[in-house]
């Protein structure tokens, strides 16, 4: 299925607005297109220079997604949350239930 993924480095993954799915990227590259994805040590990232753009212009660009090494399966049982992202209300990705920003997890 993601046999492009070297499981040794870091992926960056972010929603691709054209295609409607999630686009990975290694290397500077992108490598797969999916629907979901599982990662471990992941870091939830915002630039801050794309975020501003958006703000200034109002068209949308490549500016936020998670960092992390690509895994088979997230660990059962484990602690889930829901996380969001709106540079127009946010800086930062939040958690859906309380709004408090989230910068790292174990999964996603």
């Amino acid at each position: 299925m993601v046999s492009m993924i070297d499981k040794n480095k870091r992926v960056y993954v972010y929603f691709n607005l054209h295609k409607k799915c999630f686009s990975v990227r290694q290397s500077n590259k992108v490598v797969k297109h999916v629907n979901r994805i599982c990662l471990k040590d992941v870091r939830y990232l915002v630039g801050d220079a794309g975020r501003k753009r958006v703000l200034e212009t109002g068209t949308k660009n490549v500016h936020a997604g998670v960092s992390g090494y690509y895994v088979d399966h997230v660990p059962v049982p484990w602690i889930s949350f829901d996380v969001t992202y709106n540079p127009y209300k946010y800086e930062t990705f939040v958690s859906k239930d309380d709004r408090e920003m989230i910068d790292h997890s174990d999964y996603a």
